[in-house]
């Protein structure tokens, strides 16, 4: 949420709606805040019905608090389910007859009393997820047997720190943590997630259930498994142990994950998969073979990483029904290993993923994509000279790179959705693709660090109507070329012009529709008076411009959240704040980031956060005079590695405060250890 408080306006809309679709709003909602929407009557039963749908019992209950700095109260709740304490549940199942579908509970806390006390509420759940931890012995058989003897059985269990003969047939999925058992042949369980850690050197063998489809397993010893022959999913993770799988040919296996850095060949792995569907295969550093993978020939999707590359595997002829590929290079592999190598790819292939660690060499005639294609992602390739084509099906596409040209003729492909396009240098030889964007396009990211790349239009763009967000960075655009880009006539939501000379800002040619603004680096030193024609903008930031001197500045503060200043070579933070004196904005809450400006005059600082309550700021920590001052100031975060590239002494007229008492500093200036007000007739005034 963005608000500490909840909007009566905006619940009471949401009351004229259906009921199940106010049921799917509210279940959106982060669930720390759905005790306060209880207090409107219109949606108050649908939203304890939200509530109590899916709770865990717990002793000590957190909930996460409202606030109007982004990422911090509901924006930052996570919370899958309604922590409750059992006393508040039976409360409320009470008074709203409504019983939980999912039950969440730590066994040894709350079991055996909810069992006693209240057995309807595990009778009346369809979902009943457990949790066990440091039992041992006769300890832990007395519990499990509470389990078994009580006739629930558990959609989850899980057991940390446990030490028992075996589990009973009471879960349909487990998962053990640190956990060791006599047998691991479970009747009736369908999932089991195991994470062991062994410092012996001896081989552990196990053994599952037939009943068994979705196998993991995280270790770091020796081991022998016996797959039983209905997995669906297999994943083992172990180190360079040796792992041994016994196995019949496996018909039901479609998803197979190994993390095994010691095998050389997939042979060796013996497992006989012909329906297999996904492979991911990560950390097999010694896999150099990959012959065997072609008896994967129903394959979908092959994710390999931090392996060797399979130049000989992907070639047009194999896996034809392989629709995805990603790769991931490890710190091993050589700038020169793809210099003469063909990479073609199955005819059929519609994502394809390459990421290197460090920039690798390629020859563009050896990359062969087919035409199939729909997502691309090329990071850190070097490619010669040449162009670069992308293909007509390409609906996602993002390229990293030291260089990319495109021909004269370039356009972006008619049903593409999002293109990011970065490198050290991107060459267009001509800009007309900007006057044929497709309708189907959402984003447009143009990044290069050549600052001698310039943008030649002349005449003004035309924007999709769904493109809603846009960056232009590092190219050598003026003025001129800033009007012909008509973001005016846009419905452009963000916009990132970064690292150009504009030179002098106008406002007007901004649409009012954006709400994330980015101007960083673009070579003005005075801003524009207002604006407040931006009446959507929620975040703007004005990073490493350096304005140095500003003068007043109106803000569209009922909107903007975030304030960026970063590395802006800034003395007083006042003018940018005149707007949050007005009465209108009394109530407004603001987030300044003026981290890197270390030449800030700190009487300024302390006027405003004094005058406005509202005002929530990051600043550098760089001398025991900040942090003394700070610690009086709640609403002040201070940071210690944000360098200020413009750093130098302070001129005579703006020397900041260095020596003084602190006591005479605070006399008289009505704020309290929080730094709030502590008079409640308190009028807002102009800084000094």
């Amino acid at each position: 949420m963005e608000t500490s408080n909840t909007s009566i306006e905006l619940f009471s809309e949401t009351a004229k709606l259906p009921s199940e679709v106010i049921a799917i709003i509210v279940g959106y909602l982060p669930k720390c805040i759905l005790p306060n929407l209880l207090y409107f009557p219109p949606i108050r039963e649908i939203v304890a019905s939200t509530i109590l749908s899916d709770v865990h019992i717990g002793t000590y209950i957190f909930r996460h608090e409202g606030s109007d700095e982004p990422d911090v109260g509901y924006s930052k709740c996570y919370c899958d389910r309604f922590d409750i304490k059992f006393s508040n549940l039976k409360k409320g199942i009470e008074q709203w007859n409504i019983y939980p579908k999912a039950i969440h509970m730590e066994i040894e806390v709350h079991f055996k009393n909810v069992l006693d006390t209240f057995p309807r509420l595990l009778k009346e759940a369809s979902s009943i997820n457990g949790s066990l931890s440091s039992r041992k012995g006769s300890e832990a058989e007395t519990v499990l047997n509470l389990i078994l003897n009580s006739n629930i059985r558990f959609d989850s269990l899980e057991l940390s720190n446990f030490r028992g003969p075996i589990v009973p047939p009471v879960a349909t999925n487990i998962k053990l943590s640190s956990t060791i058992l006599n047998s691991y042949n479970i009747s009736g369980m369908k999932k089991l997630d195991i994470k062991m850690d062994f410092s012996d050197d001896e081989t552990h063998e196990y053994t599952f259930s037939s009943d068994l489809e979705d196998l993991t397993i995280d270790a770091n010893f020796s081991m022998q498994v016996t797959l039983p022959p209905n997995l669906r999913k297999l994943c083992v993770r172990a180190g360079w142990d040796s792992v041994d799988f016994i196995s019949q040919e496996m018909v039901y296996l479609e998803h197979l994950q190994l993390k095994l850095p010691s095998i050389e060949s997939f042979e060796d792995i013996g497992i006989i998969a012909p329906n297999l569907k996904t492979l991911v295969l990560t950390d097999c550093e010694e896999l150099s073979n990959y012959d065997n993978l072609k008896q994967f020939q129903h394959l979908k999707h092959l994710v390999l990483t931090h392996c060797e590359y399979p130049f000989s595997l992907l070639r047009k002829g194999t896996f034809s029904e392989l629709e995805s590929f990603e790769y991931t290079a490890g710190e091993d592999v050589h700038p020169d290993d793809f210099t003469d190598e063909l990479l073609t790819f199955p005819a059929n292939l519609k994502k394809l993923t390459i990421h290197c660690c460090d920039f690798v060499n390629l020859d563009l005639e050896n990359l062969i994509l087919p035409s199939t294609l729909t997502q691309l992602e090329l990071h850190h390739l070097i490619f010669d000279d040449g162009y670069f084509y992308l293909s007509e099906n390409l609906q996602h596409v993002h390229i990293k790179a030291t260089k990319l040209t495109f021909d004269s003729s370039f356009r972006i492909p008619p049903m593409a959705e999002q293109i990011k396009l970065s490198a050290t240098c991107v060459t267009f030889e001509s800009w007309d693709f900007m006057y044929h964007l497709p309708n189907s396009l959402t984003s447009l990211h143009l990044a290069t660090i050549d600052k001698e790349n310039p943008i030649h239009i002349n005449q003004r763009i035309k924007w999709p109507l769904m493109l809603g967000s846009f960056t232009l960075k590092g190219f050598d655009i003026n003025c001129n070329a800033l009007e012909l880009l008509n973001m005016k006539e846009s419905r452009l939501e963000v916009i990132n012009i970064s690292e150009c000379n504009i030179e002098t800002l106008n406002i007007d040619l901004f649409p009012i529709s954006v709400k994330n603004l980015t101007l960083m680096q673009i070579g003005i030193r005075e801003l524009p008076a207002s604006f407040e024609k931006l009446k959507n903008l929620r975040e703007l930031s004005l990073m490493r411009t350096r304005l140095k001197k500003v003068n007043p500045v109106k803000l569209p503060i009922s909107s903007l959240k975030v304030l960026d200043l970063c590395q802006c070579d800034l003395r007083l933070l006042s003018p940018f704040l005149i707007s949050m004196l007005e009465e209108k904005n009394k109530n407004a809450k603001l987030l300044v980031d003026a981290t890197g400006n270390w030449n800030l005059n700190i009487t300024d600082v302390k006027s405003a956060l004094k005058a406005i309550r509202g005002l929530s700021l990051h600043l550098n920590k760089p001398n025991s005079t900040l942090s003394e001052l700070f610690q009086y100031f709640s609403r002040v975060d201070c940071m210690f590695n944000v360098i200020d590239p413009y750093f130098e002494e302070p001129e005579a007229e703006e020397v900041a405060v260095s020596n003084y008492d602190s006591k005479d500093f605070y006399e008289g200036s009505l704020i309290g250890l929080n730094g709030e007000d502590n008079d409640d007739c308190h009028k807002r005034r102009r800084m000094q």
